[in-house]
């Protein structure tokens, strides 16, 4: 490895992400990293760039962990993102999702007696990932709900995930076996 390199690797195998109550790890039982970081480490530059957007995203948002998670795992359904899907279905499940409610977003229905917060994610996210955008009452409700700060926030969530799932697509990163 590069110095830069080292350096990202380094990120990813210390710290909170290795956390023995982390939900999941990005480093394999071989020390290899997993996930995106995987993908991350060809490109330094552009790698700690991701991370720094990762860890806002994924530890910075205002909205409730389970809201996120529920946002998160419809985009790795959308994409049939496999490592997605390993990785934040168990962030979900140490956030509150039940296997039911895990069981409804694999089928694309909003669970049951999710929050107004939780429902107002599952149904802007759902429009966000078929249409691409909101109309005007959907932007109106989900900006009183959630703020727009809060709906700026779910939108880079979304959109962040996209690319990884992307990222992951292309690459073939696939969840280590079990």
């Amino acid at each position: 490895m590069t110095d830069e390199q080292r350096a990202l690797y380094e990120y990813y195998t210390t710290g909170p992400r290795v956390a023995p109550e982390s939900p999941f790890s990005l480093v394999g039982p071989d020390g290899r990293l997993q996930g995106p970081p995987a993908v991350w480490i060809l490109s330094p530059g552009f790698g700690h760039a991701l991370q720094q957007i990762g860890s806002a995203v994924r530890f910075g948002s205002r909205l409730p962990a389970r809201a996120c998670e529920i946002a998160i795992l419809l985009v790795g359904h959308h994409h049939r993102s496999a490592f997605e899907l390993y990785a934040h279905t168990r962030a979900g499940k140490a956030a509150g999702l039940s296997d039911a409610d895990l069981a409804a977003l694999a089928d694309n229905r909003e669970p049951a007696d999710m929050s107004d917060v939780e429902g107002c994610v599952f149904r802007t996210t759902r429009a966000v990932l078929d249409r691409g955008t909101l109309d005007d009452d959907e932007f109106r409700d989900a900006a009183g709900l959630l703020g727009e700060p809060g709906l700026l926030e779910l939108v880079t969530i979304v959109g962040y995930y996209n690319m990884v799932a992307w990222q992951l697509a292309v690459f073939d990163v696939q969840p280590a076996a079990s």
